[in-house]
């Protein structure tokens, strides 16, 4: 376990009349684009969702009226794509002048106005991942220009060379800590480094000044990107929870498994409560990543839970844990600052059984793409072989093709083949031939042994769902018919 002593939280103070909680003991809670809005710069004949500073004003209204900042998503995070495409003359980052006419202090001072942070993003890299100015060789001045701005959080992505990341991001923590402004430093460093959690450079991230940091592959709007992520914090949650440090000297620091889909139609309600359980356990952010004009009854209803926030928001700070290896049914648990666990009982069911792939159709100088573009991927790969890429696919139930470079290996694993032919030379196409995608499971009874938890004697059984009290049980507790896909989310408080 790192030491405390290892343990450098950037902790600045404020020079602006605006004030901001600097303390970073609970997840922070906000709304993010890139999930649903990506790089959409076509304001032309898209003027609602393009990235501009009309679709920010626009969540930033939804956020403060349409109950968001009343449940506690406080943030609004622009992702890529606001810069122009070249630096000014004395090296400054600037907006696009057409899509952000007001600047971006403007903009800022609009989100202020409205009891929201303003968060941004660069990346530590020459240019950003959609090939915009990045902040490489620039931290201090950008820096300043983000103070300067009224900027209150940092998503510093990393888009270039892995060997640049240990000088540059302690550059760019430094830099911000010198501002004199209160700023969240948010690190992608992390998810560059593959996925063993254990062999990452975990003193040098923290002792960059990084408050939180995205460990791993980015979410797309699917299912199975969904649980690719639980199985991997499920894999590595013990070691994780010893970085993650709640009780460092200014607050904690939290592993990011990437935004809630909650609110989108990727995924199934069942599922849109799985991730809300799992992301409250495991002590995550809380940054949507929808559309917040238009999220329904059911989904705002799951992501307004008051106590599912509570357990997320838990001063405790303790990221939780799956218990035992990965399994069709699976128990999640936290320890909460009064002595209460809370409690997932999630339900997979692991996948329906794939077909034997014997044949494929193949589609040469290109691919048939995904519809809804990125969030179409199952999970996209670099550096496979086409039979690595081949074996994943056929072992996936809900892989319909991929897309595959020869030269670099690359490609990605698609959900549906149904949007048309995408021509490109540097790729072939691979799809299962006739392939449907599965749909639903089995429900489950799920039981939790109470000493597996820390607890013992008779518990009180809370249901976060339903916000009422199940009873009082001793010895185990279980859920009956969880559905497929789905969470049952509890609290359980030991009686005296």
């Amino acid at each position: 376990m790192l030491s405390a002593r290892l343990i450098v939280l950037l902790f600045v103070g404020s020079v602006s009349s605006y004030k901001m909680n600097p303390s970073t003991n609970v997840p922070p809670m906000g709304w993010m684009s890139w999930e649903i809005f990506r790089c959409d710069i076509d304001c032309s004949t898209d003027p609602t969702n393009c990235i501009s500073e009309n679709l920010y004003k626009a969540q930033t209204d939804a956020m403060a009226t349409g109950g968001f900042l009343a449940a506690g998503y406080n943030s609004i995070h622009m992702d890529d794509c606001w810069m122009q495409t070249q630096r000014t003359p004395n090296g400054t980052l600037v907006a696009d002048p057409k899509r952000f006419p007001s600047g971006m202090q403007a903009l800022g001072d609009y989100m202020h106005a409205r009891g929201v942070l303003f968060a941004l993003y660069t990346a530590e890299s020459t240019t950003t991942c959609a090939g915009y100015p990045a902040s490489k060789g620039y931290e201090s001045v950008d820096a300043n220009t983000f103070a300067a701005w009224g900027v209150d959080y940092l998503k510093v992505d990393g888009c270039g060379d892995n060997d640049y990341y240990p000088t540059g991001y302690p550059k760019m923590g430094a830099a911000l800590r010198a501002t004199g402004r209160e700023i969240v430093y948010s690190c992608s460093w992390p998810a560059y480094l593959g996925d063993n959690e254990t062999q990452k450079p975990w003193g040098q991230i923290i002792g960059s000044g990084c408050n939180l940091w995205r460990n791993w592959l980015d979410i797309q709007c699917n299912s199975d990107s969904l649980f690719g992520i639980i199985n991997h914090w499920g894999d590595y949650g013990a070691f994780m929870q010893t970085i993650a440090a709640p009780n460092g000297t200014y607050g904690g620091h939290f592993n990011d498994p990437d935004q809630l889909l909650i609110g989108n139609t990727c995924i199934t309600d069942d599922e849109a409560r799985t991730q809300m359980a799992i992301w409250s356990i495991i002590a995550a952010p809380l940054i949507m990543g929808n559309d917040m004009r238009n999220v329904s009854a059911t989904s705002k209803a799951i992501l307004f839970n008051k106590e599912a926030i509570a357990v997320n928001q838990d001063p405790l700070g303790r990221q939780g844990l799956r218990l035992g290896p990965q399994n069709t049914t699976e128990v999640w648990y936290r320890q909460l600052a009064n002595g209460d666990v809370a409690v997932g009982l999630l339900n997979k069911d692991g996948q329906p059984s794939p077909k034997p792939c014997t044949t494929w159709n193949v589609t040469q100088n290109g691919y048939l793409q995904a519809c809804g573009g990125g969030s179409g991927n199952l999970l996209c790969f670099n550096g496979w072989t086409l039979e690595t890429a081949q074996n994943q696919c056929c072992a996936n139930s809900f892989c319909a093709g991929f897309s595959f470079d020869v030269t670099y290996g690359s490609g990605c694993l698609k959900a549906n083949t149904d949007c048309g032919y995408v021509k490109d030379s540097s790729y072939v196409g691979y799809n299962k031939p006739g392939f449907v995608p599965p749909s639903g499971g089995p429900s489950a009874n799920i039981t939790v042994a109470f000493n597996s938890i820390g607890l013992s004697g008779s518990v009180k059984v809370r249901d976060i769902w339903a916000q009422a009290d199940v009873g009082v049980f001793t010895g185990s507790f279980t859920a009956v018919n969880v559905p497929w896909h789905g969470t049952a989310f509890y609290r359980f408080t030991p009686k005296a």
